[in-house]
């Protein structure tokens, strides 16, 4: 994909708010670019986990390597992720 497009979203009043106030703060120029960093740090995310299909790989792969500790690590990652995601 070149160039760049255009998109809109509807979104609730107490998210523009957040929005707002963010790019009030001076943390980002604008909200469009409070979204696009936004975008950017879920498809990283996303990329990094593979969502649960990948994480399941991740775990038979760490399984196979150290043997069942591996598997017990995995669980108290994936907890933490979920606990971060429930926060966001």
């Amino acid at each position: 994909m070149t160039g760049s497009g255009r998109v809109s979203v509807a979104l609730a009043p107490h998210e523009v708010s957040q929005l707002r106030l963010i790019v009030e703060s001076g943390e980002f120029a604008s909200i469009a670019a409070v979204t696009r960093a936004a975008l950017q740090s879920w498809l990283r995310r996303r990329a990094l986990h593979g969502g649960r299909h990948g994480a399941e790989s991740l775990v038979r792969g760490l399984d196979a390597r150290r043997g069942p500790a591996a598997g017990e690590i995995m669980e108290r990652v994936e907890l933490l992720f979920d606990a971060a995601d429930a926060k966001a």
